[in-house]
């Protein structure tokens, strides 16, 4: 029965409209469209006026008469058109804000702005009918005249809220951040359940100049009202970078929502991978103190410790040139790095078998190789992860790591064993199976296994946003381009093996014995970079000067021209401290290389030492 009356309703209200839609009309609406396609308007015209005089009640034939009057700046007859179907329908307020964009267009913005308003005057206006023509306004780009109608439909509604999200869109745009955040608050505070979306929208524009203090002024005034408006404000603090506000409102939230910690131990992970280490070391420290979830104090005890590591690496850095591409590594004493050993090792005891305590193995294996020199220490603990945890994200990272250290100590085999049964193994990253392979290539072009060597390169996944992948591009190629000479690139891997071994003299010794052979030309360019980088990690600044500069003068003929001229802006930044001189190799890089890769840290450069040298200040 019911199935019977829907098509009984469906034919009755459908005939008429088949009926207006007769063959010939649509075949001339479509000979209209395409006059219009064509930018025939007055042909265009001449049809849809014949078929809006047949049938006026078409708003198909309305809408496009009325548009192709305005395309054709026939604005007269677009105004007649649209007042005649204001008296037809004189409760549509389309047709005002229609006849309103007309005027606007025809630079008369108060008649628009009168005409725009007229509808809203009506006592039998709706809620839509406000948003409707605001519309209109917006199209035409009146922001200020759609904020004024909005704020009036907000006056006269029951429901506020209803436009406080077209007011906050509108006053974003026109800049009014503090206006934006008001309606943002105020709508937060009728709505909690609407936080995300908030959320969202403010930070929307959060980063246009002036937002950000301006928004912050206004959710501190509303903070008292709910946790909502807490969280908010710890948000924007931490986009404004003071983080030590955020942490104060983020104790408050913590506590308010019950979350028993783990807002807080998520800040502290947050600043944590910031590089605020002070701070999160402070939070964590906050987090073990005042919750015994035994959910998050693991994690808060291993992050401690790592902020604590983080803290001691950050002088270990400033005592090694780590802007030089190889050097001599300058180790930390024992009595530096034992607090941070001492904390993973009671991470270790406390949850044995847990990730975050073979992650303790494996962080205490880096600090005791590559910070205290202590290589037999680190292979104990990274062969600790090996044995007993195979199913564990840190055991192939434990393989590789096992792998640099035999292959720096010339153990090659137990070192090819290592990055092989990375190779192997099924719980890989693509990262860690790409840097075995890489590492694998290089021995096996070192022994004169040149199509292993190929082989193994030619698995790493490409993916070109990797420093990893760019090593395998460039080993590739110089296996593919030099192979013909095996003798001089078997010299050359093995001075790169040596290389990594930081054995600088011996390695300088053999670039520069394949520069001399004519027969390895395919190597002089690669070979004279790297000897440069050699002079550069035995600290003989002028030796490598003079021959970055020769690189330099090559310009296309050498590859490297770039990076040897970005090297001497570094030694001048760093080795001999003359600012004046590291500008100028910066700018000489971004005009002679406006293509390299080192464009923006050049640019970055160039500003810091300029502010530096308009302090007065001579370090970098």
């Amino acid at each position: 029965m019911k199935l019977e009356i829907l098509l009984t309703y469906f034919f009755a209200f459908s005939f008429p409209i088949f009926a207006q839609h007769n063959p010939f009309d649509q075949n001339q609406f479509m000979l209209a469209e395409a006059y219009e396609q064509q930018g025939n308007y007055a042909k265009a015209i001449e049809i849809i006026e014949q078929l809006y005089k047949k049938d006026s009640q078409n708003p198909n034939y309305f809408n496009k008469l009325v548009n192709l009057y305005i395309f054709s700046k026939n604005f007269d007859s677009a105004i007649k058109l649209l007042e005649s179907r204001i008296t037809m329908f004189p409760q549509d307020p389309n047709n005002y804000g229609q006849l309103g964009s007309v005027y606007y267009m025809m630079g008369d913005y108060s008649k628009a702005k009168e005409i725009w308003e007229t509808p809203l005057k009506k006592s039998d206006r709706n809620n839509f009918a406000f948003r409707i023509i605001a519309n209109y306004a917006i199209e035409r780009r009146a922001f200020e005249t759609a904020i004024e109608i909005l704020k009036k439909g907000k006056e006269n509604s029951d429901d506020p809220t209803f436009y406080a999200f077209d007011l906050g869109e509108l006053y974003s745009l026109t800049m009014q951040y503090e206006n934006a955040a008001s309606e943002y608050c105020e709508l937060l505070r009728k709505n909690p359940g609407l936080y995300s979306t908030i959320e969202a929208k403010i930070f929307s524009f959060i980063n246009k100049p002036e937002a950000l203090p301006q928004t912050i002024k206004v959710v501190s005034d509303y903070q008292s009202q709910d946790a909502a408006f807490k969280m908010l404000l710890a948000k924007l603090n931490v986009e404004d970078k003071k983080f030590d506000n955020a942490f104060e409102l983020y104790k408050e939230v913590d506590k308010s929502q019950n979350s028993n910690g783990q807002l807080l131990l998520d800040y502290a992970n947050f600043l944590y991978n910031e590089e605020e280490n002070l701070l999160a070391k402070n939070v964590y420290e906050y987090v073990l103190k005042n919750y015994s979830d035994n959910r998050i104090i693991p994690s808060a005890k291993l992050g401690l410790t790592k902020s604590l590591e983080a803290l001691v690496l950050k002088d270990f850095r400033k005592l090694n040139p780590e802007w030089k591409p190889y050097y001599t590594t300058i180790f930390l004493n024992d009595d530096k790095t034992k607090d941070i050993l001492t904390a993973y090792k009671e991470v270790v005891d406390l949850y044995k078998h847990s990730e975050v305590a073979i992650e303790s193995r494996y962080r205490s294996a880096l600090i005791l190789f590559y910070v205290n020199n202590k290589p037999a220490q680190a292979i104990e603990q990274l062969n600790e992860i090996i044995n007993l945890y195979p199913t564990s994200l840190y055991f192939p990272k434990a393989l590789i790591e096992l792998g640099n250290i035999y292959l720096h100590s010339g153990q090659i085999e137990l070192a090819k064993e290592k990055y092989l049964s990375v190779q192997s193994s099924n719980r890989v990253f693509e990262d860690d199976r790409n840097l075995a392979a890489v590492q694998l290539a290089k021995i096996y072009a070192s022994e004169g296994n040149f199509n292993l060597a190929i082989q193994t390169a030619g698995k790493v996944a490409l993916n070109l946003k990797n420093d990893i992948t760019n090593d395998a591009l460039e080993l590739s190629l110089i296996l593919n381009t030099a192979k013909n000479d095996s003798s001089n690139l078997l010299k050359f891997f093995k001075a790169e093996i040596l290389t990594e071994q930081k054995n600088f003299t011996s390695a300088k010794e053999i670039y520069d014995e394949i520069i001399q052979s004519p027969q390895a030309f395919v190597l002089h360019s690669i070979c004279k970079i790297r000897s440069a980088e050699m002079d550069l990690a035995l600290s003989d600044y002028p030796e490598a000067l003079r021959k970055l500069g020769l690189i330099v003068d090559e310009e296309e003929k050498n590859i490297y021209s770039d990076k040897a001229l970005y090297l001497t802006a570094k030694i001048y930044e760093y080795g001999l401290t003359d600012i004046s001189k590291a500008v100028d190799s910066y700018q000489k890089l971004l005009s002679r290389f406006p293509k390299s890769i080192y464009l923006d840290e050049a640019r970055e450069r160039i500003q810091h030492l300029r502010e530096k040298m308009k302090e007065g200040k001579t370090d970098v």
